[in-house]
C-alpha cells in the first residue's frame, strides 16, 4: 500500500507542482506507509530510465530534508548578453509531509483564511 501511496503522490505532484500534506488515517499510520512511499517516489522508471519525479522529493517532517528544502542551491548567474545577474536555483524541488494538527482542523483553518481573503477583496 505504501508503493500505491507513493505512486499516487507522484501523479498528484507532477500535475500540481505543489507541496502535498497527508492527513487522516494514513497520517496516523505513516510508519507503515512511509518507507515504501518514499522508495516509490525516489524510484526510476524502467524504460526509459528516467526518475519517477522530475523534482527532488523532500520529506518535510525530516529536519535534514526540511533544511535542504528551505535553503536550496541558490547561485548568481549572469544574464546572457548583459552584465546583470539574477538569483537562480537549479534544483526543482517538491515537498510532502503529514498533518501535525489533524485534517479537520487544517481544513477549518484554510477555510477561515480563505473567507478572510474574500472579505478583504470587498
Amino acid at each position: 500500500m505504501g508503493r500505491a501511496l507513493g505512486d499516487a503522490l507522484c501523479n498528484i505532484l507532477t500535475m500540481t507542482d505543489t507541496i502535498a500534506v497527508i492527513g487522516g488515517g494514513v497520517a496516523g499510520a505513516r510508519e507503515v506507509f512511509l518507507p515504501a512511499a518514499l522508495e516509490e517516489m525516489n524510484s526510476r522508471f524502467k524504460k526509459p530510465d528516467n526518475p519517477r519525479l522530475t523534482q527532488k522529493i523532500y520529506y518535510l517532517d525530516s529536519q535534514a530534508d526540511l533544511e535542504e528544502f528551505t535553503t536550496g542551491s541558490v547561485m548568481q548567474i549572469t544574464i546572457p548578453g548583459s552584465t546583470k545577474t539574477v538569483t537562480y536555483d537549479p534544483v526543482a524541488r517538491v515537498g510532502f509531509g503529514f498533518s501535525q494538527i489533524g485534517t479537520s482542523k487544517a481544513i477549518s483553518i484554510g477555510a477561515y483564511a480563505w473567507a478572510l481573503s474574500q472579505i478583504d477583496k470587498k
